[in-house]
């Protein structure tokens, strides 16, 4: 079902609706908050839910204008940005924060974990516009007018901050010392 006539029914006090529309991108947000919360899946849990919360205290303001999934990842971003900026992590505090589930992983190789463990250090690295316009367009294949929009930046802006996170991301995981830590 498409996603304006789901709203059209939860604005209507529809609640199977309002559970097939979780059900349709619960995944993809918790997705988005594991990365933005160093791999905490815990912490992702709590914020994915405060995200629907929002979402369904604001649906009656939903217009629909553009992509609800557009809609649905700006208040992600937002979550994740205010919690994130009312909680400053110290450097020390990072490891405890990066969580990799070896069941959920077993069918990977160890080469791909590691990769991943990388990867995910390195992004943790960036500063936060740069990291969410990584994971947007790279993780969840938005396109950079779409992030534009949810990040509230304008296109060049977001181009840049995708441009300088892979230069950044790239140094990091390039240095010597980088790869003698891991």
């Amino acid at each position: 079902m498409k996603d304006y006539l789901l709203v059209q029914k939860i604005k209507n006090g529809d609640t199977d609706a309002w559970e097939l529309l979780v059900n349709k991108y619960y995944d993809r947000i918790f997705s988005y908050c594991v990365r933005r919360c160093f791999g905490d899946r815990v912490l992702a849990a709590d914020l994915t839910q405060d995200i629907f919360l929002k979402l369904i205290e604001n649906i009656n303001r939903y217009r629909f204008t553009g992509k609800f999934h557009n809609y649905l990842f700006t208040i992600a971003v937002n979550t994740c940005r205010n919690h994130f900026s009312k909680k400053k992590f110290k450097e020390e505090q990072l490891e405890d924060y990066l969580y990799f589930d070896k069941e959920e992983r077993k069918r990977d190789t160890l080469v791909i974990q590691e990769e991943e463990q990388l990867v995910q250090q390195a992004l943790d690295q960036l500063n936060e516009n740069q990291k969410e316009a990584i994971l947007l367009k790279y993780f969840y294949d938005f396109k950079v007018k779409e992030i534009a929009k949810i990040m509230g930046t304008s296109v060049p802006t977001t181009q840049s901050r995708i441009h300088q996170g892979m230069k950044k991301l790239e140094g990091i995981l390039n240095r010597k010392e980088f790869d003698n830590v891991q």
